[in-house]
């Protein structure tokens, strides 16, 4: 017989469920196949008293209609009630962002029923960010509250691929709030300790999509992802009219794939892809716009000096990294030095997810002086600012400390650093600085 797996509850769940019961509009964004609908569905069954009409813009014939101006006769057809006089209508539209009619349709139903007690309840999912086709996002503006699902965080994880719940702990809130706290939080988590030091590893390689890490083969991992790359290039990247040569769009993700990590140099990938200036950066804006690839600038600091320019890129999923680049061997990447940019690019999807389940406005970047300098991560949380050194190794490495408590001296707002490694956990008092082991960053 098959294992019936649990459902996990995601990390953004009681944020985003709570956004569900707001008069709001809610749009949950993420790349295709990270569980939005699953967790969409998971709501509705808790709801089942509630009366809802539910939409897939991937269907031609309901995009055809809700093209035409139709999208409140078929919220009624699926009801069969009309707006605003028998009871709260709840309606679903996955990948709204395909269908740009849509959007003044539903402004004009929220605001023509948004004073009323029985009024409707929009849900919109998309993998893409709803200014993706043709039209702004405005049209929703002050209606709206948008939210981001990324692929599964260790902690999720680790409860998917061993069929349980892992305690959710904020190791970075408490490490913030309160320091002493921090070794009694690790102590809780370290029963899961082996599992979370193997979930890590599948995520290096693997990457956090569910129908990946529901895989026990090398070779179904590498089929699902090649076809999870086809169907992103035929089905949301062909249908944006601007990107006219598919097979440039292609190859800049394989370069990116390549480079992730790295500072971006558009010299060297205009000589991989042979195309214009102008073409690598409308292609580029394409592939974060479709929420597969992410930026991150350098910090300003307290002085509004910028020490270097450029962005470091970083393709979101290793496991399409694995994929594109042939590199899915963990002792060859180890032996290669590239585990560490897998590495990093899993720690940068730990704080988005942070970030994604936390209030404010936050801003991810890297510092990097002229003489070479570098601290990997700088997390602009106000009034904070939080540095972050991302090393794949056992050991304490002296230089990149000397980095972090470089940035710290010049930094007045940097109350705490972390040495994010695969060591014990250790806090320097005086240097106000975090030695974390990676598996309880969950």
């Amino acid at each position: 017989m098959q294992e019936t797996r649990i459902y996990i509850n995601r990390d953004l769940e009681k944020k985003l469920f709570d956004s569900f019961e707001t008069c709001y509009i809610t749009a949950l964004l993420g790349p295709r196949r990270v569980g939005k609908s699953t967790v969409v569905k998971s709501y509705i069954s808790r709801h089942p008293d509630r009366s809802w009409a539910i939409f897939n813009m991937d269907s031609l014939a309901e995009r055809q209609r809700a093209e035409k101006g139709n999208l409140q006769a078929m919220i009624q057809e699926k009801t069969q009630h009309l707006i605003g006089q028998k009871e709260t209508i709840w309606v679903v539209i996955d990948e709204a962002q395909k269908c740009a009619a849509l959007f003044e349709q539903i402004k004009i139903l929220y605001d023509s029923f948004k004073e009323s007690p029985m009024g409707v309840k929009f849900i919109l999912t998309g993998s893409g960010e709803l200014s993706l086709h043709q039209f702004s996002s405005e049209t929703l503006a002050g209606r709206i509250e948008i939210l981001y699902l990324r692929e599964f965080s260790l902690r999720e994880i680790v409860g998917l691929k061993n069929n349980r719940e892992i305690p959710k702990l904020s190791i970075l809130d408490l490490s913030l709030e309160n320091p002493k706290e921090v070794p009694s939080a690790i102590e809780a988590l370290s029963p899961y300790k082996p599992l979370l030091e193997q979930g890590l590893q599948t995520c290096l390689i693997w990457g956090g999509l569910p129908e990946v890490l529901l895989t026990n083969s090398e070779q179904k991992s590498l089929i699902y992802l090649g076809n999870y790359l086809q169907t992103y290039l035929e089905k949301d990247v062909r249908a944006i009219h601007e990107i006219t040569n598919l097979n440039v769009y292609q190859q800049m993700i394989e370069v990116i794939a390549a480079q992730t990590g790295s500072i971006r140099e558009d010299k060297r990938i205009l000589e991989s892809l042979g195309c214009s200036r102008e073409t690598l950066k409308k292609y580029r804006g394409y592939l974060m716009a479709t929420l597969m690839y992410q930026e991150i600038y350098p910090f300003i600091d307290s002085s509004l000096k910028r020490l270097t320019k450029s962005p470091k890129g970083y393709l979101i999923d290793n496991g399409l990294i694995s994929l594109l680049t042939g590199a899915y061997d963990l002792e060859n990447l180890k032996k290669t030095g590239l585990l560490g940019h897998r590495f990093e690019n899993w720690f940068l999807q730990a704080l988005n997810c942070w970030q994604d389940q936390t209030v404010g406005q936050h801003r991810i970047g890297y510092w990097r002086t002229s003489g070479g300098v570098e601290v990997d991560f700088v997390l602009d949380k106000k009034p904070q600012v939080v540095p972050f050194e991302v090393t794949v190794g056992i050991h304490k490495d002296g230089k990149k400390i000397k980095h972090l408590r470089q940035f710290m001296e010049g930094e007045s707002r940097a109350t705490q650093g972390f040495y994010i490694y695969n060591g014990p956990y250790e806090y320097d008092e005086d240097a106000r600085l975090h030695f974390m082991p990676a598996w309880a960053f969950c």
